[in-house]
């Protein structure tokens, strides 16, 4: 089956032999939930890297189910400092800061969230090696504390598809809704590129009809980033 994906198109079902990592120091895991079937791409599908900005999807379903925000739609006003990148730099909504991958939203999200909490979550889900212990606005980015690997990366995103994460069903919904990319009748292409410490990812899911593949894939090295991680993942799929 082939579908559009922006500019690119992609076949759900039919895989090249190789997705091409080109001068970075890739993996990629890919794992089929109908038939449970793993493939694993690259020698580092157990190497724990920072999660970055992929740890927003977990920061977003604690953050609502904590209610520290009252919906993805609530505004946050900007603080006024001039970020990186020019789309961060104005009011933000959950919504939009995901599309956008707004450091400071999140960070704002984990200082009302507080240290205790969120720690208390991310051992309840397991995630990486769960641990949180650097400061609160960066334990996920750059060297952080926190640590998680691509097929790790597949198993949350693999529990998160199948409702067995411990958050509400509102929460659950929210989160498949904001980082969805491309929707149509009975398709659904979703995902989260994350950047930082020459380090790229992208994680997210495709279902079709009754197919469901999730997909993990990292990239090191110079100039590594999600975006990257992205085309070569896409790339792949044509």
């Amino acid at each position: 089956m082939i579908r559009w994906i922006g500019y690119l198109i992609v076949s759900v079902s039919l895989f090249a032999n190789e997705p091409d990592f080109g001068k970075f120091d890739g993996t990629g895991v890919i794992l089929d939930l109908n038939s449970s079937e793993r493939i694993v791409f690259g020698t580092r599908a157990d190497e724990r890297l920072t999660p970055c900005s992929t740890f927003k999807i977990l920061n977003s379903m604690i953050a609502l189910d904590h209610k520290v925000v009252r919906d993805e739609n609530e505004t946050l006003a900007w603080d006024g400092v001039i970020r990186e990148y020019p789309v961060w730099n104005r009011d933000h909504s959950m919504r939009s800061a995901i599309t956008v991958s707004a450091v400071w939203f999140y960070q704002e999200m984990a200082q009302r969230i507080g240290k205790t909490r969120m720690q208390e979550m991310v051992l309840r889900v397991n995630y990486g090696n769960t641990d949180t212990s650097d400061t609160l606005t960066d334990f996920w980015l750059s060297n952080g504390s926190l640590k998680i690997s691509a097929n790790e990366q597949v198993d949350f995103i693999a529990k998160l598809i199948q409702n067995d994460v411990p958050f509400s069903p509102r929460s659950i919904s929210t989160i498949k809704d904001i980082m969805t990319l491309d929707k149509k009748q009975d398709y659904t292409f979703a995902g989260k590129t994350g950047s930082c410490g020459e380090v790229g990812w992208f994680v997210g899911y495709l279902e079709e009809n009754n197919t469901k593949k999730v997909f993990a894939f990292n990239i090191k090295g110079k100039n590594a980033s999600g975006a990257e991680a992205k085309r070569i993942l896409l790339e792949y799929l044509q």
